[in-house]
C-alpha cells in the first residue's frame, strides 16, 4: 500500500496548482479501507490513464499487481497482470507484455475464468502478430473464440471474429476474411453494440485494403473515425482509426489528406506515449513522401522506423520498410 500512496503523492504534486484528472480517484484511494476497495480504485485510475498516458497507465498498473499480490486476491491478481501485459503490449515492450499475459493466464486458469482466458489470448496473438508469427496468432485467436462462444458472450464473440478477420487478411484469405468482419458486424447491428461495432468496420475497411478496394475502405475507416469521435473513444484509438482511414487515402491517390490523417495519428500518439501508432504512422509518413517524390523527408522517417521497429523487435511490415528504405536509397 506503501508504494500505491507514493504515486498518489507523486501525482498530485506533478498537478499541483492545477487539477489533475486523478484526484477525485487518489481521494477515493486515501479513504479506502478494504483491499477489494483499493483494488477498484487503482484500475479505474489504470483506465483512465490509458485514456491519455500509457506509460502512467503502466505506473497505476504495476502498483495494482503489487496490491494484488500482497492482498492474495485470485481473482484480482491476473487481471492486473493481463493490465499491466496490455501496456507493454501497447509501448512495445513485447518480451515484457509475453510475461505478464503468461501470468495472466496461469491465474485465470487457477480460477477457472473463461472470459479472462480469452481476452488474455487475444492479447497474446496480438503480440505474436507483432513478432512475425501469424500462425501462432490464429491458433491463440482461434482458442479465445472457442472460448466466447461457450460463454455465449456476444459482444466478446463479436471481437473474437474481428481478430480471427485480422488473421486471415494477413494469411491472404480474403475471402474468409470478409465473412468474419461481415459476422462481427452482423452481431454488433442485430445487439445495438454500437462501442464494438467501430472495430468491426475498420477490420473490414482493412479487408478490403488488401483486397485492392481503397474506395469501399475508405468508406468502413472513415464510418470508424466518425463513430470514435461521436463516442469520445480514447486518443490512442482514435490514432489508430485516422491512420487507417489515412492508408485507404493512400491507396487512393489522394496524398495530401492521407498525409494530414497521418501527421494527425502520430501526434495523438505522441501524446498519449502510444509507441504502436508511433512506429505505424511514420512509416506510412515515409510512404507517402516517397510515392511523392519527396525522397529526402521519406527517408528521415523511414530510418526512424527501422530504429524503432529493430529497437522493439516488432517484425510486423519491417521487410516493407528495409524495401522502402532501399528504394529511396536508388
Amino acid at each position: 500500500m506503501r508504494q500505491i500512496c507514493l504515486v498518489v503523492i507523486l501525482f498530485s504534486q506533478l498537478s499541483f496548482g492545477q487539477k489533475s484528472p486523478y484526484d477525485s480517484l487518489e481521494n477515493e484511494l486515501r479513504i479506502a479501507k478494504s483491499d477489494t476497495q483499493k483494488l477498484n480504485v487503482v484500475k479505474q485510475l489504470v483506465d483512465l490513464a490509458f485514456r491519455t498516458d500509457i506509460e502512467v497507465a503502466l505506473v497505476f498498473a504495476r502498483q495494482g499487481v503489487r496490491l494484488s499480490e500482497h492482498s492474495g486476491d485470485k481473482n484480482w491478481k491476473p487481471r492486473f497482470y493481463e493490465m499491466e501485459g496490455r501496456m507493454h503490449a501497447n509501448l512495445l515492450h513485447l518480451d515484457s507484455a509475453i510475461l505478464f499475459f503468461t501470468k495472466a493466464m496461469e491465474g485465470y486458469l487457477s480460477v477457472k475464468d473463461l472470459r479472462g482466458q480469452a481476452t488474455t489470448a487475444f492479447k497474446f496473438a496480438w503480440v505474436y502478430k507483432k513478432q512475425g508469427d501469424i500462425d501462432k496468432a490464429m491458433r491463440s485467436d482461434l482458442n479465445g473464440t472457442r472460448l466466447m462462444e461457450a460463454l455465449d458472450d456476444k459482444k466478446g464473440m463479436a471481437t473474437a471474429y474481428e481478430r480471427v478477420a485480422d488473421d486471415l487478411n494477413r494469411q491472404g484469405r480474403l475471402k474468409e476474411a470478409m465473412d468474419y468482419a461481415q459476422k462481427a458486424i452482423d452481431i454488433c447491428e442485430k445487439n445495438h453494440f454500437e462501442d464494438e461495432m467501430v472495430f468491426a468496420v475498420s477490420i473490414a475497411g482493412d479487408v478490403k485494403i488488401a483486397d485492392g478496394k481503397p474506395a469501399e475502405a475508405f468508406t468502413f475507416f472513415n464510418r470508424a473515425v466518425t463513430m470514435a469521435r461521436a463516442q469520445n473513444l480514447s486518443p490512442t484509438l482514435l490514432s489508430d482509426f485516422t491512420n487507417s482511414r489515412g492508408n485507404a487515402l493512400k491507396h487512393l491517390g489522394r496524398y495530401p489528406e492521407a498525409l494530414k490523417d497521418y501527421e494527425t495519428a502520430l501526434a495523438l500518439g505522441k501524446k498519449t506515449n502510444y509507441q504502436n501508432a508511433i512506429t505505424a504512422t511514420l512509416a506510412n509518413l515515409g510512404e507517402v513522401n516517397l510515392l511523392t517524390g519527396n525522397y529526402k523527408k521519406a527517408l528521415g522517417y523511414q530510418l526512424q522506423t527501422v530504429s524503432l521497429q529493430e529497437r522493439d523487435n516488432d517484425l510486423s511490415n519491417l521487410t516493407e520498410i528495409y524495401v522502402h528504405v532501399s528504394t529511396i536509397y536508388e
